[in-house]
């Protein structure tokens, strides 16, 4: 309630011509028509209902207000900005057109449509529109974008020759308007060039990611195990409740599956292979369970290598998954050296020698855990020679980690592999009570283009 009344304030606080330019800053984080904002609260609302703006998170709205000029409301509500969260989500581009606008007059917006006659429908120009509302139709027509500022340059430079240098820096900084380059390459012992072509595009190509429907998400929850040095995982419920709401977020249709032996983990996978894929964009396995060196454990002690979780969701054994991203999220150990620790637990092999909870140590990861296959991410909890953790009340550091991640920066629109790495940075600040227990995580890949989950319509319910 306070964050909300926070919003209402700004809203009071900022003018109609403020507000508007507000919404047309964050029209690429919406992408929808704006037209029915006419006050701070719509376009909160708005922000609020993406995920984008949140009592947690408010950086957003501090990034408007400083780049309006606003930046007394900031220290007056005494926002702040989340210390472990990037704070720049409105483009350069974006930024950009609102200081050439800043920058222009009544008159030289006057001049502007005049030179737009011929361009932009005549009922378009006589309406009263700000220089910025000029800007997104021009982009309607495909006469402007981030890539193309040559019309915008000419046009200013009819107008405003000084503002020109403003494009000519962005287009240095961003590379607006360069096709390619070729860099020359040598070997230490020069023996050898290799000619490498630097695509100059803002983003690497993405998977195709459509609808409302993201594919399915099995979970595997390994609680209870009847192997006497396999202890039960207390806390691993955490984990599992937390994917489930997470992954329906965004978009999964979620299965979970406790206790199953090997036989069990793999018939799963073998039925997870068989269902209908033909309008899937990708498929998430994520399996909770003690490990070993380059597998996990089923609840009797059996043992399957990672390689052969990820076979039954290849192209070739599946060709409806083809070409699509095949998640994989392992929270287990992976060997078995242990430390005393204080209301944590392994996921690893349990030692008699030791006295208190055992946390085992992860061994090294085969060469053949990721297949030659394309398209696989395996996301595991821990890299090799270091121990995962678990903690009984809360959950294993890895998975509340990542999903932690997941509800914070998928609606920035952050690819998979930054947010793993956003997680590899969280859980590698994590420590036991006596802060000598240490773990990172490991992601493996052979994927061809960038994981980017659309942004979910509703905000989490969870």
């Amino acid at each position: 309630v306070e964050f909300q009344r926070i919003l209402l304030r700004v809203q009071e606080l900022l003018s109609p011509a403020e507000v508007l330019d507000l919404t047309l800053l964050c029209s690429d984080l919406l992408k929808q028509d704006l037209g029915s904002v006419t006050a701070g609260r719509d376009l909160f609302s708005l922000l609020q209902n993406r995920g984008l703006l949140t009592s947690y998170d408010p950086s957003l709205l501090i990034e408007l207000l400083q780049i309006i000029k606003r930046s007394s409301l900031v220290r007056d509500l005494r926002l702040k900005m989340h210390p472990q969260l990037p704070g720049t989500r409105i483009s350069p581009y974006r930024r950009l057109l609102y200081e050439l606008q800043e920058n222009m007059s009544s008159d030289d917006l006057k001049n502007f449509k005049f030179l737009l006659i011929e361009t932009l429908p005549r009922k378009k120009l006589q309406q009263d529109m700000t220089m910025l509302q000029l800007f997104l139709e021009m982009e309607k027509i495909n006469f402007l974008d981030a890539d193309n500022l040559d019309n915008l340059e000419k046009l200013i430079g009819d107008i405003c020759p000084w503002l020109n240098k403003l494009i000519s820096q962005f287009k240095a900084e961003h590379g607006a308007g360069v096709i390619a380059q070729e860099t020359k390459l040598r070997s230490n012992s020069g023996s050898l060039d290799l000619s490498v072509t630097i695509e100059a595009v803002q983003k690497l190509e993405e998977y195709n990611m459509k609808g409302d429907w993201r594919g399915f998400c099995l979970i595997i929850n390994n609680y209870k195990f009847s192997c006497p040095n396999l202890k039960d995982r207390h806390g691993t419920d955490k984990d599992e409740k937390r994917l489930v709401g997470v992954f329906q977020w965004l978009g999964f249709e979620t299965q979970t599956v406790q206790d199953c032996n090997r036989t069990q983990m793999l018939q799963e996978l073998e039925q997870l292979r068989t269902r209908d894929h033909s309008q899937a964009d990708c498929v998430v396995c994520c399996v909770l369970t003690h490990g070993y060196n380059g597998g996990i454990h089923g609840v009797d002690g059996s043992k399957v290598a990672l390689r052969e979780l990820m076979g039954p969701l290849s192209g070739h054994c599946c060709p409806l998954l083809s070409q699509k991203p095949k998640l994989f999220f392992i929270q287990a150990c992976q060997g078995t050296k242990h430390q005393e620790v204080v209301f944590l637990h392994s996921d690893g092999l349990d030692d008699s020698s030791s006295i208190n909870v055992g946390i085992s140590c992860d061994a090294a990861v085969p060469s053949n855990s990721i297949p030659s296959h394309a398209d696989f991410l395996m996301a595991l909890a821990t890299v090799p020679l270091y121990t995962s953790y678990r903690d009984k009340v809360k959950g294993t550091w890895f998975i509340q980690s990542l999903c932690d991640s997941l509800l914070q920066m998928v609606p920035r629109g952050v690819d998979l592999l930054s947010i793993l790495t956003h997680v590899n940075n969280e859980v590698s600040k994590k420590t036991d009570p006596y802060g000598t227990k240490k773990q990172i995580p490991q992601p493996g890949f052979t994927l061809r283009k960038r994981v980017v989950f659309p942004v979910p319509k509703q905000p989490p319910t969870f």
